[in-house]
């Protein structure tokens, strides 16, 4: 025989071994059970499905279209199934028979009943809903949904996908569309790995800048998401909402915020708001509720009041807070809202508050989380400074004693080191653990306390920084039991039924369409070389 026919014969076993791998089963959804005598049958999913005759062991099942056309026939066994056109999954999930004596002329110990027990199922699909939802604020135990806003305010949206289908998602996208410019630098692409069937995502909150505006305008947010299902088909939805924007208008109350322009990270910033009636009459049961930007957290506050205001009345309230990490924060229009007499307004101009020094986050990281036992495993601690002053590092660490992992009752020792990281700049050190035990090990987290090298002997300024723990799973060598090998076709979930009278064609599993490519590839590539060598 030919080298070039060998290789040919090779790569259709080798196809033939692997395709059933690249196939997905479907999802059979919406179970219902049925139990049927001979010749007994009911309708489903547009499929009349009859018990037509019992055989040892099995069951011949026969289904028809609503027109009485034959769709297929098959011979099934207990636990077995079989799949009509693609659209339903049928599955022998009992069989019985009754023998008994039915008479001298008629015969003893024969079958007096039989029935089968089928369960059918149908493929699901998934079917996608958006949520497009102005983010509500909390005002006295209420929640208020703004929809309207002022020129340069500040407008949350909630988006979220739900899975009202019967089937999985995969590899979402979710595209968000407006004219008004996003804030903090946010994304107006999200991508969902997986959304399971009855799911729906976490909430994505992107904050918009409301434009400015002489007249009330109308502003749309449209959304679009694609999914796939198991099968790589398109699955799309789209929908919309709009906000609106009103002009300023003079009000009765004048409300004005003021902050600190620039503090150091450790400090605390004061901010105050100017409140006054510019009416001649009280205003009873003012309420006023703040909004602070990412990163700020208020100091012993819950950013919400109630008073009064006499006429022509100035009142100012004053908070604390901190910020976070170092950076430029802006204070928007619209943080402060002030509600009376069925009234709502906002401060109209912004503010801005400035953050310095260092900032240090810190990752801990191994060169293999599931390593077989004897293997070495390296650990990294690194630490990032991603403010804008040089900061001193005091790094403690969690290591197995004698840096071994060697049983459940695992006991740990510390480590320590110091660095020195200017903005912008990271450091690491790394050391060796060794395997010489099985099972799932858990290395504590990275611990450093941050300072800074200018403030260094008063500490005015201390970060602490902490990483995420690892976990080690270390798992024992594979034992190999002969050194020969064979190529062996993929496992199927169950075996196929033998058909016996069908008037349709048998179905053919589905596979990936870009392994039929790759396949070709790999044949092309190889007759090339067969070519060269001659």
């Amino acid at each position: 025989m030919k080298p070039i026919c060998k290789i040919i014969i090779i790569l259709i076993i080798l196809c033939s071994a692997i395709y059933p791998a690249f196939a997905e089963e479907p999802e059979w959804v919406d179970p219902q059970e049925k139990t049927m005598r001979m010749t007994e049958s009911f309708t489903r999913g547009g499929y009349v499905i009859e018990a037509t005759d019992f055989y040892d062991s099995s069951a011949l099942i026969t289904v028809f279209d609503t027109k009485g056309n034959l769709v297929t026939r098959n011979l099934t066994r207990i636990n077995d199934y079989f799949v009509v056109d693609d659209r339903m999954n049928i599955t022998i999930i009992d069989l019985q028979e009754v023998r008994g004596n039915i008479g001298a002329n008629l015969g003893f110990n024969v079958s007096v009943d039989q029935w089968v027990k089928i369960e059918t199922r149908v493929k699901g699909s998934p079917s996608i809903k958006l949520s497009i939802i102005p983010k509500g604020i909390e005002i006295k135990n209420r929640t208020i949904v703004r929809r309207t806003y002022i020129p340069g305010s500040e407008i949350p949206i909630n988006f979220s996908i739900r899975n009202e289908g019967k089937a999985k998602l995969k590899d979402m996208i979710l595209k968000i569309n407006t004219s008004m410019p996003v804030l903090y630098n946010e994304k107006l692409n999200y991508e969902i790995l997986e959304l399971g069937a009855g799911n729906e995502s976490d909430v994505i909150t992107v904050r918009f800048q409301a434009p400015y505006t002489e007249e009330r305008k109308l502003i749309s947010i449209s959304v679009e998401a694609t999914g796939y299902d198991i099968f790589g088909k398109a699955h799309r939805a789209a929908d919309s909402a709009s906000v609106e924007v009103i002009p300023q208008f003079d009000n009765k109350i004048e409300l004005i915020k003021y902050v600190s322009e620039k503090v150091y990270m450790g400090d605390v910033a004061t901010v105050s708001l100017s409140i006054k009636n510019n009416g001649s009459y009280k205003i009873d049961n003012v309420n006023l509720t703040e909004s602070l930007p990412q990163g700020i957290e208020p100091i012993d506050t819950n950013l919400s009041w109630n008073f009064n205001l006499g006429p022509f009345e100035q009142k100012t309230i004053s908070y604390m807070v901190k910020p976070q990490k170092p950076g430029t924060y802006l204070f928007l229009p619209g943080g402060s809202i002030i509600e009376y007499q069925g009234i709502l307004d906002y401060n109209k101009k912004p503010v801005k508050l400035i953050v310095g020094g260092p900032y240090v986050i810190l990752l801990k990281s191994a060169s293999s989380y599931d390593p077989v036992k004897g293997e070495k495993i390296n650990i990294t601690i690194e630490a990032k400074n991603l403010g804008d002053a040089t900061a001193i590092v005091k790094l403690i660490d969690t290591i197995p004693v004698n840096y071994s992992l060697a049983s459940e009752d695992q006991t740990y020792d510390n480590i320590s080191d110091t660095m020195v990281l200017h903005p912008g700049i990271s450091g690491s050190f790394s050391y060796l653990i060794f395997t010489s035990g099985t099972g799932s090990f858990i290395l504590p987290p990275a611990r450093a306390t941050i300072l800074d090298k200018i403030m260094y002997k008063d500490e005015r300024y201390t970060q602490n920084a902490t990483s995420a723990e690892l976990i080690i799973k270390v798992r024992e060598p594979l034992e190999i039991e002969s050194p020969s090998v064979k190529i062996t076709s993929a496992p199927r979930k169950s075996a196929s039924p033998v058909s016996i009278e069908t008037n349709v064609p048998a179905e053919t599993p589905k596979s990936s369409p870009g392994f039929e490519v790759y396949m070709l590839i790999i044949f092309f590539l190889v007759i090339r070389k067969l070519n060269i060598r001659k």
